[in-house]
Formats: structure tokens, C-alpha cells, sequence
């Protein structure tokens, strides 16, 4: 355990490979902690990329007290994103998640020498590839526009309805209001899933995502797909780039309403998990 004269604890960010820990390229990069710089703890072949923080903000108590804290929550992680991104530049990373904390190098050491194969398979599959996410974004009056336009199997139905009783009448549209809207989403998730295969043939790697609602996105239009893609750098990034471009052009041209949005590129955090059962502060 930490004790008041030392009162440390241990802050990990990555795991890279041994051979690529080279201090010059980290710069005396500031830590979570600024009293500290980012430093690397090597054993077994792989490195740490750690930093050394006080307890009395990240002991196990304090941490949980503390990210209910929006200000320190919002500087600490947004530090941690930004060092992340730093450090994919420089190396092969596997990330870790905001808040991966230790008691002492004698943990730590336990985790890397008993996960050390897991790690360094993860490390081999990223190695030279980065993550790129796509949402999809669909405005629905102007889809729904471009999907009814012309479509003689909704006329037909409204030919149908004006034939009927009024009291009939009330009931069918609430039918075709139905029909229309899975229509709709029919034509989304074509249109989605025909994208989305066209892209798993560049990457090594895929994942769908939960789309979010407009709560979260504080948009107007529906996220109608997320997914993270692992991509070679370099050509394949180029060609996943260009096929998005090629489908927002002819999207705008035919007035679909679909806004496709890529950002990255981002360490493989979709990809590099190793599934230790620690708990937050690992004693």
C-alpha cells in the first residue's frame, strides 16, 4: 500500500513495445500530473507508458469523488486523449482507458508478465494501422423526399385509400404512414449497409457502434450509422477517404439528406483491448 511518505500512485496510459520505448521521442512530455513527466516502466519485452500521481486525487475514494467533478474530469480526460494521440504518433499503441490506475510497479509488473502474449499479439495486429470512425447522419424530410418521389408502390396506395369509406380512410393512412416510415428506414439501412461493405473490404477490422440519439448529438438530423474501421496507413486511409467523398458528392447531387462524417485518425482503441480483470486502483 501507498504510505503518507510516498503517497504515489501509478498512472498507465499504453503498453508499447520495448523496442520502440525510447525516451527522446516522448520529450519530457507533462503527465496527468504536471509535477510529473511521462515515463516508461519495461519489463517482459513491453513498455508502460506511465506517470507518477498523487492518491490524494486518484486513490480509488478520491478518483470517484473527483470525475463528479465536470472541471477536473473534463482537464484529466481531455489530457489523456491528446497524450494518447501523441503517442500513436510515435508508437505502437495498445490504449488504455482513462483512469488506469496503480498501486505500485510491483502490480503493474504482475500484469504485463501475466497478459504479456495476449499484449503483444494486440500489438503485432495494430502495428502500422490506425482507427477511423463514420457516422452517418440522415435529415428525414429531405430522404423521405428522394426515397417517395416516384415511388409507384406508395401512389398506388394512395389510389387505393381515395377509393375507400371515410371511415376506412382513417385507418389506411395510418397503414401507409407506417409503410412509408419503414420504407424510409429500409432505404437508410440499404444505403448504410452497402457503404459499410464497401468499407470492410479496405479494412483489417470492423466494428458497428450503437447509433446515438439527439440527445447526445445535439443535432437536428438522425445518426443513421456509427462504426470504427481499422485501417493500414497510408493507401488504405486514401481510399477510405475517397469513397466517402465519392458518396457525399453523389448524395448532395441527388438531394438525399445524408451527411457522412469520418474522424480520425485514433489509436486502435476499438482493437487493442486485453481483458484484465483488475479493478480501477490495482493493489
Amino acid at each position: 500500500m501507498n504510505t503518507p511518505e510516498t503517497n504515489e500512485l501509478i498512472y498507465v496510459y499504453a503498453f508499447v513495445p520495448a523496442d520502440e520505448a525510447s525516451k527522446e521521442k516522448l520529450s519530457q512530455l507533462k503527465g496527468i500530473d504536471p509535477q510529473h513527466d511521462i515515463d516508461f516502466y519495461i519489463t517482459e519485452g513491453l513498455a508502460a507508458v506511465i506517470c507518477k500521481v498523487s492518491a490524494d486525487d486518484f486513490s480509488e475514494d478520491n478518483f470517484k469523488r473527483n470525475v463528479e467533478d465536470m472541471k477536473w474530469l473534463q482537464e484529466r480526460a481531455y489530457h489523456h486523449h491528446e497524450l494518447m494521440n501523441r503517442l500513436h504518433q510515435a508508437f505502437t499503441v495498445l490504449p488504455l482507458k482513462f483512469g488506469t490506475i496503480y498501486e505500485h510497479n510491483g502490480r503493474l509488473s504482475e500484469v504485463m508478465k501475466t497478459y504479456n502474449g495476449q499484449m503483444k499479439v494486440i500489438l503485432e495486429e495494430v502495428k502500422g494501422k490506425e482507427e477511423w470512425n463514420l457516422k452517418v447522419f440522415a435529415d428525414r424530410d429531405v430522404f423521405s423526399k428522394s426515397v417517395l418521389e416516384n415511388n409507384q408502390t406508395i401512389e398506388e396506395k394512395k389510389r387505393e385509400i381515395s377509393n375507400l369509406s371515410k371511415g376506412k380512410q382513417f385507418f389506411a393512412r395510418k397503414k401507409l404512414d407506417q409503410f412509408i416510415n419503414d420504407e424510409i428506414q429500409a432505404h437508410i439501412k440499404r444505403k448504410t449497409e452497402t457503404i459499410h461493405e464497401e468499407l470492410k473490404k479496405l479494412s483489417k477490422n470492423a466494428e458497428v457502434k450503437k447509433n446515438w440519439d439527439q440527445k447526445i448529438t445535439g443535432r437536428e438530423d438522425d445518426m443513421a450509422w456509427n462504426c470504427v474501421y481499422l485501417l493500414e496507413t497510408g493507401d488504405d486511409v486514401d481510399s477510405f477517404k475517397k469513397i466517402l467523398r465519392t458518396y457525399q458528392e453523389k448524395s448532395d447531387k441527388e438531394n438525399e439528406g445524408l451527411r457522412f462524417e469520418s474522424t480520425g485518425p485514433w489509436p486502435a482503441y476499438h482493437f487493442a483491448n486485453f481483458k484484465s480483470k483488475s479493478a480501477k486502483v490495482k493493489s
